[in-house]
Protein backbone atom coordinates (compact mmCIF):
# COMPACT_ATOMS: atom_id res chain seq x y z
CA UNK A 1 0.00 0.00 0.00
CA UNK A 2 1.47 3.48 -0.94
CA UNK A 3 1.72 6.01 1.91
CA UNK A 4 0.84 9.73 1.24
CA UNK A 5 3.87 12.12 2.31
CA UNK A 6 2.06 14.36 5.06
CA UNK A 7 2.80 17.66 6.23
CA UNK A 8 5.09 17.34 9.46
CA UNK A 9 8.77 17.60 11.12
CA UNK A 10 11.09 19.60 8.97
CA UNK A 11 8.53 19.26 5.94
CA UNK A 12 7.58 23.20 4.50
CA UNK A 13 4.40 24.03 4.21
CA UNK A 14 2.98 26.95 1.78
CA UNK A 15 1.11 29.93 3.22
CA UNK A 16 -1.45 30.68 0.18
CA UNK A 17 -2.05 34.65 0.85
CA UNK A 18 -5.44 34.18 -1.26
CA UNK A 19 -9.33 33.53 -0.57
CA UNK A 20 -10.26 32.29 -4.04
CA UNK A 21 -11.47 29.13 -4.13
CA UNK A 22 -10.12 28.43 -7.25
CA UNK A 23 -6.56 29.37 -6.59
CA UNK A 24 -7.13 26.26 -3.28
CA UNK A 25 -8.52 23.72 -6.09
CA UNK A 26 -5.01 24.14 -7.67
CA UNK A 27 -2.93 23.40 -4.85
CA UNK A 28 -4.84 20.72 -4.42
CA UNK A 29 -4.75 18.97 -7.33
CA UNK A 30 -0.83 19.84 -7.05
CA UNK A 31 -1.01 17.66 -3.93
CA UNK A 32 0.59 20.91 -2.68
CA UNK A 33 0.39 21.24 1.23
CA UNK A 34 -1.40 24.81 2.22
CA UNK A 35 -2.96 27.22 4.93
CA UNK A 36 -4.67 29.43 3.71
CA UNK A 37 -3.56 33.35 5.13
CA UNK A 38 -5.68 36.24 5.04
CA UNK A 39 -3.62 38.93 3.81
CA UNK A 40 -6.54 42.14 2.35
CA UNK A 41 -4.48 44.56 0.34
CA UNK A 42 -5.78 47.76 -1.87
CA UNK A 43 -5.17 46.73 -5.32
CA UNK A 44 -3.53 48.50 -8.21
CA UNK A 45 -6.19 49.85 -11.03
CA UNK A 46 -3.43 51.51 -13.39
CA UNK A 47 -0.81 50.47 -15.35
CA UNK A 48 -0.57 47.38 -18.08
CA UNK A 49 -1.57 44.57 -17.75
CA UNK A 50 1.45 42.60 -16.64
CA UNK A 51 2.28 45.37 -14.61
CA UNK A 52 -1.10 45.40 -12.11
CA UNK A 53 -0.63 41.26 -12.01
CA UNK A 54 2.91 41.63 -11.25
CA UNK A 55 2.24 44.73 -8.74
CA UNK A 56 -0.85 42.99 -7.00
CA UNK A 57 0.59 39.81 -7.01
CA UNK A 58 4.12 41.66 -4.66
CA UNK A 59 1.48 43.40 -2.35
CA UNK A 60 -0.59 40.09 -1.64
CA UNK A 61 2.78 38.35 -0.54
CA UNK A 62 4.28 41.10 1.04
CA UNK A 63 0.82 41.12 3.39
CA UNK A 64 1.16 37.22 3.60
CA UNK A 65 4.57 37.32 5.25
CA UNK A 66 3.58 40.08 7.54
CA UNK A 67 0.86 38.09 8.36
CA UNK A 68 3.04 34.62 8.66
CA UNK A 69 5.30 35.98 10.79
CA UNK A 70 3.04 37.83 13.52
CA UNK A 71 0.59 34.97 13.70
CA UNK A 72 -0.31 31.18 14.07
CA UNK A 73 -1.51 29.21 10.47
CA UNK A 74 -5.59 28.73 10.17
CA UNK A 75 -6.27 25.08 10.04
CA UNK A 76 -7.20 23.91 6.70
CA UNK A 77 -4.44 21.90 5.19
CA UNK A 78 -3.83 18.63 2.28
CA UNK A 79 -1.14 16.32 2.27
CA UNK A 80 1.93 16.60 0.53
CA UNK A 81 2.54 14.18 -2.35
CA UNK A 82 1.99 12.71 -5.64
CA UNK A 83 -0.97 14.83 -6.76
CA UNK A 84 -2.27 10.70 -8.30
CA UNK A 85 -2.02 9.71 -5.15
CA UNK A 86 -2.57 12.77 -2.15
CA UNK A 87 -5.43 13.00 -0.40
CA UNK A 88 -6.82 16.00 1.54
CA UNK A 89 -7.04 16.28 4.99
CA UNK A 90 -8.73 18.46 7.34
CA UNK A 91 -6.54 18.98 11.16
CA UNK A 92 -9.01 18.63 14.23
CA UNK A 93 -6.80 20.74 16.35
CA UNK A 94 -4.74 24.03 15.89
CA UNK A 95 -1.43 23.48 15.94
CA UNK A 96 0.21 24.20 19.52
CA UNK A 97 3.09 26.56 18.07
CA UNK A 98 3.26 27.55 14.26
CA UNK A 99 6.53 27.12 12.63
CA UNK A 100 7.33 29.63 10.15
CA UNK A 101 11.10 29.29 9.41
CA UNK A 102 11.00 27.32 6.06
CA UNK A 103 7.79 28.17 5.54
CA UNK A 104 6.72 29.00 1.73
CA UNK A 105 4.21 32.09 1.24
CA UNK A 106 2.72 32.33 -2.28
CA UNK A 107 0.44 34.89 -3.14
CA UNK A 108 -0.73 35.42 -6.97
CA UNK A 109 -2.74 37.73 -9.38
CA UNK A 110 -4.47 37.46 -12.56
CA UNK A 111 -5.73 40.40 -14.81
CA UNK A 112 -7.29 40.35 -18.25
CA UNK A 113 -6.67 42.26 -21.28
CA UNK A 114 -9.06 43.07 -24.31
CA UNK A 115 -9.09 45.44 -27.12
CA UNK A 116 -6.58 47.17 -24.96
CA UNK A 117 -8.99 47.59 -22.34
CA UNK A 118 -7.59 45.94 -19.25
CA UNK A 119 -10.95 44.12 -17.55
CA UNK A 120 -11.40 43.83 -14.02
CA UNK A 121 -14.06 42.79 -11.97
CA UNK A 122 -17.41 44.50 -12.71
CA UNK A 123 -19.37 46.56 -10.79
CA UNK A 124 -22.60 45.97 -11.58
CA UNK A 125 -24.54 43.65 -14.67
CA UNK A 126 -24.95 46.64 -16.73
CA UNK A 127 -20.83 46.67 -16.66
CA UNK A 128 -20.84 43.17 -17.19
CA UNK A 129 -22.60 43.07 -19.82
CA UNK A 130 -20.13 45.55 -21.85
CA UNK A 131 -17.36 43.56 -20.93
CA UNK A 132 -18.92 40.45 -22.67
CA UNK A 133 -20.32 41.89 -25.96
CA UNK A 134 -16.46 42.89 -25.84
CA UNK A 135 -15.03 39.49 -25.24
CA UNK A 136 -17.90 37.60 -28.11
CA UNK A 137 -15.74 36.48 -30.69
CA UNK A 138 -12.59 37.83 -29.95
CA UNK A 139 -9.28 36.87 -27.90
CA UNK A 140 -8.35 38.34 -24.57
CA UNK A 141 -5.20 37.84 -23.01
CA UNK A 142 -4.77 36.37 -19.34
CA UNK A 143 -1.49 37.84 -17.48
CA UNK A 144 -0.74 35.96 -14.33
CA UNK A 145 1.87 36.82 -11.70
CA UNK A 146 2.70 34.52 -9.25
CA UNK A 147 5.02 35.32 -5.91
CA UNK A 148 6.86 33.00 -3.84
CA UNK A 149 9.44 33.47 -0.87
CA UNK A 150 10.41 31.67 1.94
CA UNK A 151 9.92 33.08 5.65
CA UNK A 152 13.28 34.38 6.93
CA UNK A 153 14.69 34.30 3.62
CA UNK A 154 16.37 37.47 1.81
CA UNK A 155 15.48 37.07 -1.48
CA UNK A 156 11.95 35.79 -3.34
CA UNK A 157 10.69 34.63 -7.22
CA UNK A 158 8.53 37.05 -8.81
CA UNK A 159 6.87 34.48 -11.63
CA UNK A 160 4.72 35.63 -14.68
CA UNK A 161 2.53 33.53 -17.36
CA UNK A 162 0.17 34.00 -20.22
CA UNK A 163 -2.41 32.80 -21.91
CA UNK A 164 -5.09 33.44 -24.34
CA UNK A 165 -8.64 32.81 -24.82
CA UNK A 166 -10.36 32.38 -27.90
CA UNK A 167 -14.64 32.94 -27.18
CA UNK A 168 -17.46 32.09 -28.80
CA UNK A 169 -19.76 34.50 -31.09
CA UNK A 170 -21.71 35.56 -27.45
CA UNK A 171 -25.33 36.60 -28.79
CA UNK A 172 -27.79 38.48 -26.24
CA UNK A 173 -29.63 35.36 -25.43
CA UNK A 174 -26.55 33.53 -24.33
CA UNK A 175 -24.97 36.87 -22.97
CA UNK A 176 -28.44 37.28 -20.82
CA UNK A 177 -28.70 33.90 -19.90
CA UNK A 178 -24.86 34.06 -18.18
CA UNK A 179 -25.85 36.97 -16.54
CA UNK A 180 -28.94 35.05 -14.66
CA UNK A 181 -26.36 33.10 -13.43
CA UNK A 182 -24.92 35.80 -11.49
CA UNK A 183 -21.68 34.55 -11.75
CA UNK A 184 -20.40 37.22 -14.26
CA UNK A 185 -20.29 40.08 -11.50
CA UNK A 186 -17.68 40.13 -9.09
CA UNK A 187 -15.19 38.30 -11.60
CA UNK A 188 -12.23 39.86 -13.44
CA UNK A 189 -13.69 40.36 -17.12
CA UNK A 190 -16.87 39.02 -16.24
CA UNK A 191 -16.54 35.60 -16.80
CA UNK A 192 -15.03 32.33 -14.55
CA UNK A 193 -13.12 29.95 -16.85
CA UNK A 194 -13.06 27.32 -13.97
CA UNK A 195 -17.02 27.53 -13.39
CA UNK A 196 -19.99 28.20 -16.10
CA UNK A 197 -17.62 30.35 -18.02
CA UNK A 198 -16.00 27.85 -19.50
CA UNK A 199 -18.54 27.27 -21.82
CA UNK A 200 -18.14 30.66 -23.58
CA UNK A 201 -14.73 29.59 -24.69
CA UNK A 202 -13.62 28.34 -27.98
CA UNK A 203 -9.89 27.57 -27.20
CA UNK A 204 -7.26 28.24 -24.52
CA UNK A 205 -3.84 29.19 -26.17
CA UNK A 206 -1.53 28.43 -23.25
CA UNK A 207 -2.23 26.89 -19.40
CA UNK A 208 -5.81 26.38 -18.52
CA UNK A 209 -4.94 27.61 -14.58
CA UNK A 210 -3.32 30.69 -15.75
CA UNK A 211 -6.74 31.79 -16.96
CA UNK A 212 -8.42 30.38 -14.21
CA UNK A 213 -5.98 32.39 -11.54
CA UNK A 214 -2.70 30.34 -10.41
CA UNK A 215 -0.71 28.97 -13.45
CA UNK A 216 0.42 25.83 -12.34
CA UNK A 217 3.68 26.21 -14.39
CA UNK A 218 4.88 29.12 -13.42
CA UNK A 219 4.00 28.12 -9.79
CA UNK A 220 6.29 25.29 -9.64
CA UNK A 221 9.24 26.74 -11.29
CA UNK A 222 9.19 29.54 -8.83
CA UNK A 223 8.36 26.97 -5.87
CA UNK A 224 11.58 24.77 -7.18
CA UNK A 225 13.98 28.02 -7.59
CA UNK A 226 13.16 29.52 -3.81
CA UNK A 227 12.35 26.43 -2.11
CA UNK A 228 14.08 23.25 -3.80
CA UNK A 229 16.59 22.08 -1.16
CA UNK A 230 13.03 21.49 1.25
CA UNK A 231 10.22 20.08 -0.82
CA UNK A 232 9.48 16.62 -2.38
CA UNK A 233 11.44 15.03 -5.32
CA UNK A 234 9.01 15.46 -8.02
CA UNK A 235 8.81 19.32 -6.79
CA UNK A 236 12.52 20.19 -6.29
CA UNK A 237 13.60 18.25 -9.50
CA UNK A 238 10.86 20.22 -11.87
CA UNK A 239 12.72 20.71 -15.29
CA UNK A 240 13.56 24.20 -15.76
CA UNK A 241 12.93 23.57 -19.15
CA UNK A 242 9.57 24.25 -18.88
CA UNK A 243 9.97 27.66 -18.47
CA UNK A 244 8.84 28.28 -22.09
CA UNK A 245 8.41 31.49 -23.84
CA UNK A 246 4.79 32.25 -21.68
CA UNK A 247 6.51 32.30 -18.24
CA UNK A 248 8.99 34.99 -17.25
CA UNK A 249 11.00 34.47 -13.58
CA UNK A 250 12.76 36.59 -11.49
CA UNK A 251 14.03 37.51 -8.03
CA UNK A 252 12.06 39.80 -5.64
CA UNK A 253 14.07 41.11 -2.94
CA UNK A 254 11.95 40.83 0.67
CA UNK A 255 11.68 43.87 2.90
CA UNK A 256 8.66 43.32 4.63
CA UNK A 257 9.71 46.43 7.36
Amino acid sequence: MSKTNTVMGDMPLVYLASGSPRRRAILEELGIAYRLLAADVDEMAGGTACETAEENARRKWRAGLLVARASGPPTRKVAWGNPARSCLQEEKTRPRGPRHGGAVVVAADTVLEAQGRLLGKPADETMAREYLQMLSGGTAVAYSAVAVAVVGAGEGCLATETAEVHFKTLSPEVIRWYLSTGEPVGRAGAFGIGQIGEVLTESVDGCYSCVSGLPKTALLLALARVAGGQLPGWLRNVPASLVGARVQLRSLTIDCS
